[in-house]
């Protein structure tokens, strides 16, 4: 009886692999970039308690648990909207391409971070300085 639970278990999980195979790259982009918002995010808040203590060893008590959660949210949250822009994708609306919308929109959201965390540690705004670069090459 227990042999059928486990050969069981072993299809669902090869189901799912192979389902959700074309999400692989998008997750594990993802993943990587809430970890480096959260490396970066570290950085400055480590950065901004030692300018603000004088001492790198005090500036380590700037870093709080409180903002530390948000991994988790994230971790659990972004993988389950592109989960769900599959599912959207396969079975609602084939003509719109939910996981590419969903990702793009979850990299910004992460890659806008990155850069405010950066400019916090460099001491201006990484963000609109690139911003203005793009709009001077346009114009």
């Amino acid at each position: 009886m227990r042999e059928k639970y486990v050969l069981l278990l072993g299809e669902i999980i090869a189901f799912l692999c192979i389902f959700f195979m074309d999400i692989q790259e998008a997750m594990f982009a993802i993943g990587f970039l809430i970890f480096t918002d959260t490396f970066t995010g570290i950085w400055a808040a480590w950065y901004d308690g030692r300018n603000k203590e004088g001492s790198w060893w005090k500036g380590r008590k700037y870093i709080e648990s409180r903002k530390m959660e948000r991994i988790i949210t994230k971790l659990i949250l972004y993988p389950l909207s592109l989960i769900t822009a599959k599912v959207a994708e396969q079975y609602l609306t084939p003509i719109i391409p939910w996981i590419d919308i969903t990702a793009g929109i979850l990299a910004m959201i992460e890659i806008r971070s990155i850069f405010e965390n950066i400019g916090k540690i460099l001491g201006y705004d990484l963000w609109n300085k690139m911003k203005e670069k793009i709009v001077k090459r346009v114009d």
